[in-house]
């Protein structure tokens, strides 16, 4: 991205959002094919738009990509938090936007899914996917 983006920043924080979204959600489906570029002209490449975002209820702790090449597999904020330097992000910030994101997330999860005609019992079932530990840990960073 540092060499084929037109705004690698804008990208690279759009990365580390998508693995706090991840994280927060407890997204199944984390592997690599699920992250694309869009080619916008002159060389240049922009992420696309996110998809293939898979709940899981079961929160499998384990992510099927590591955070950092070589690193855990762990499905952790405080890893995440950890990695924010990677993204160039400085910490503070890295703080705000998960801090930010979980409460999103922990606000708005069960409209989300009524938007798109998940609702009783179905909605229940998904709702260990959204709240847990750590949300909790983000909302308090």
């Amino acid at each position: 991205m540092r060499s084929y983006s037109p705004d690698p920043s804008h990208d690279f924080r759009e990365l580390y959002r998508r693995l706090l979204f991840t994280i927060l959600v407890s997204n199944k489906d984390d592997h690599l094919k699920n992250h694309g570029f869009l080619y916008v002209g002159a060389g240049q490449w922009r992420l696309s738009p996110v998809f293939d975002v898979n709940p899981a209820p079961d929160r499998n702790p384990h992510l099927e990509t590591a955070i950092l090449e070589g690193g855990a597999h762990d499905r952790s904020i405080n890893l995440a938090l950890e990695a924010c330097e990677f993204f160039e992000i400085p910490e503070a910030e890295a703080r705000e936007t998960i801090r930010t994101m979980a409460q999103r997330i922990a606000d708005g999860w069960r409209e989300a899914l009524r938007q798109v005609g998940v609702f009783g019992a179905l909605a229940r079932d998904y709702e260990a996917a959204f709240v847990g530990d750590e949300l909790e840990l983000a909302r308090s960073l």
